[in-house]
C-alpha cells in the first residue's frame, strides 16, 4: 500500500515489488487489503536480492523480515516488534509481539531468491477478554521454499501459550478438517476490532522483495508444503482460491 508505506520504500511493478531506498534503519510496508477472517489465507514473498546502480556494495546478503501486522504498527518499525504483529527474519528468528523465538537457524534462515510463505487463520470464535480488551487468536505457519518452519513452542510468549490456538471444534465450524498441527503454528493475539495485513520490513539498503498475493502467483504446489489442513479451502490475499476444499 503506497499510502501506508515507509518513506524509505519504493513500490514498483504495480506495487508488487518493494525496494528499500531510504536511510532509515527499518522501512515497512503493508498490503492494501487485510486478510480474510475465519478462513485460511496464504501469501508468499520472494527475495529478489539487492540493487543500487553500482553505488551499493553487493557483498552481503539481504536482511529483512516479513509477516503480519495491524494498522497500529508504525511504518518504521520491525514487523513482530509491535503488539499484534509477527515476523520471520532472514536470520531464521521469529519475532512475535516483541518477543523472540528461535527455530533451528539451519532450517529457518533465508536470503536472496528465497520464497517465504505464510499461512494464517484469524479466528473470531477464539475471542476472549483481557485487560487490554477483547483479543482473538491468529494461527500462523511460515515456510521457506516449501520447508515448514517449526517454532520452538517453549520459547513462545506466555500470554500466547495460554490462549495458543482456537479449538478443533471452533475451526471445524465451516472449516472441516480442523487445525494445523500445533508444532507448525505460532499463536498471535490480535485485538478483535483490528485487521491483519501481510507486512514486509526491509533493513539492508537496495533490497527488493516481490509479493505474491493472488492464487495465480503462488509458487507452492500443494497444501502439505504450507501446513494447511486437509479438505479446507485456502485463499490468497485478494480472495482468489489457492487450494479448494476437495484437494
Amino acid at each position: 500500500d503506497a499510502d501506508d508505506a515507509s518513506a524509505g520504500i519504493d513500490l514498483t511493478c504495480g506495487q508488487h515489488v518493494a525496494t528499500k531506498v531510504g536511510n532509515l534503519l527499518y522501512c515497512s510496508t503493508r498490503s492494501m487489503v487485510p486478510i480474510l477472517r475465519n478462513c485460511f489465507v496464504y501469501f508468499e514473498m520472494t527475495v529478489l536480492g539487492r540493487s543500487g546502480g553500482g553505488l551499493i556494495a553487493q557483498t552481503s546478503m539481504a536482511t529483512l523480515s516479513l509477516g503480519l501486522s495491524t494498522k497500529e504498527m508504525p511504518p518504521n518499525t520491525l514487523v513482530g516488534a509491535w503488539k499484534g504483529s509477527v515476523g520471520l527474519c532472514t536470520t531464521g528468528q521469529i519475532l512475535v509481539a516483541g518477543q523472540w523465538c528461535s527455530p533451528d537457524p539451519t532450517m529457518s534462515s533465508f536470503g536472496d531468491r528465497a520464497t517465504v510463505g505464510c499461512l494464517v487463520c484469524l479466528d473470531d470464535s477464539s475471542a476472549f477478554e483481557t485487560w487490554d480488551g477483547v483479543m482473538i487468536t491468529a494461527t500462523v505457519t511460515f515456510n521457506i521454499n516449501g520447508q515448514i518452519v517449526r517454532p520452538p513452542v517453549p520459547s513462545l510468549p506466555v500470554s500466547a501459550l495460554d490462549h495458543h490456538m482456537p479449538s478443533q471444534q471452533n475451526l471445524a465450524t465451516g472449516l472441516s478438517g480442523g487445525t494445523v498441527p500445533p508444532s507448525f503454528t505460532l499463536p498471535l493475539l490480535v485485538p478483535a476490532e483490528e485487521e491483519l495485513y501481510p507486512t514486509l520490513t526491509l533493513h539492508s539498503p537496495g533490497t527488493s522483495v516481490m509479493c505474491r498475493f493472488s492464487a495465480g502467483d503462488i509458487v507452492a504446489a500443494s497444501r502439505d508444503v504450507i501446513g494447511a489442513p486437509k479438505k479446507v479451502p485456502v485463499f490468497a490475499v485478494d480472495g482468489s482460491l489457492v487450494f479448494d476444499g476437495e484437494e
